[in-house]
């Protein structure tokens, strides 16, 4: 089921970078769609011993990415940082 399908209860993953590692290293965190390219990242708190480019309970916009044979959801950017004219189309109407 696509992020734009999805009821607004179901969890998804989204990969969200670790930052204080010396490597790329991602994350999964569930998180539920707001909008095609905007979710709101689960509240859980992360790991003791991991910074997260994002925080828990965070709204950010992803990337949809190739992994190996997959696709997965990375997180770019904090919604509330994208410029308001390009913020319209990141967020459910109504």
């Amino acid at each position: 089921m696509s992020a734009a399908t999805a009821s607004s209860t179901d969890w998804t993953e989204v990969h969200v970078r670790i930052v204080d590692d010396r490597v790329d290293v991602w994350r999964p965190v569930k998180a539920k769609a707001v909008s095609d390219h905007v979710f709101h990242l689960s509240e859980e708190p992360a790991p003791q011993d991991e910074q997260w480019a994002f925080g828990p309970g965070d709204e950010v916009v992803v990337e949809r990415r190739a992994n190996g044979d997959a696709v997965v959801l990375v997180a770019v950017a904090r919604a509330l940082d994208m410029d308001e004219r390009s913020n319209q189309w990141l967020r459910k109407a109504g």
